[in-house]
């Protein structure tokens, strides 16, 4: 039986780490890159203190179905952590689809008017 030096180990464990740490780096960038693709946080144009978040529905993502609602409500709260707002949490006020006709500049399908539970938003910049 042969002996494995503890300096090869130490570099084995070191390699494993490292791909471990990368693979989760990327699962992190393809969800962000999704949410960033998908759906977008703004300040409400006609009530202030309110956010709206906008998100799409589609072959992907169905509106009507619980899986797609479910990861939008992920996008929703991770658009909220990276713009430190509602800390205490939020309220969704209102769910609706974007009708044909309405503004929409960013060519997304439902539309979600948010309370912070704390108070008024800050600016979503």
């Amino acid at each position: 039986m042969t002996r494995v030096p503890l300096r090869a180990l130490y570099c084995v464990a070191l390699a494993l780490a490292a791909v471990l740490a990368g693979c989760a780096l990327e699962e992190k960038s393809r969800g962000d890159f999704e949410r960033h693709n998908q759906s977008i946080l703004r300040d409400s144009y006609a009530e202030p203190g309110m956010l709206v978040f906008e998100a799409k529905a589609g072959a992907a993502f169905p509106a009507d179905s619980k899986s797609a609602e479910a990861l939008r409500m992920q996008w929703l709260d991770a658009w909220l952590v990276q713009r430190k707002l509602c800390p205490n949490g939020h309220e969704v006020q209102s769910r609706e689809l974007i009708g044909v006709g309405e503004p929409n500049f960013h060519d997304m399908d439902l539309r979600y008017l948010i309370r912070c539970t704390d108070g008024p938003a800050e600016p979503a910049s």
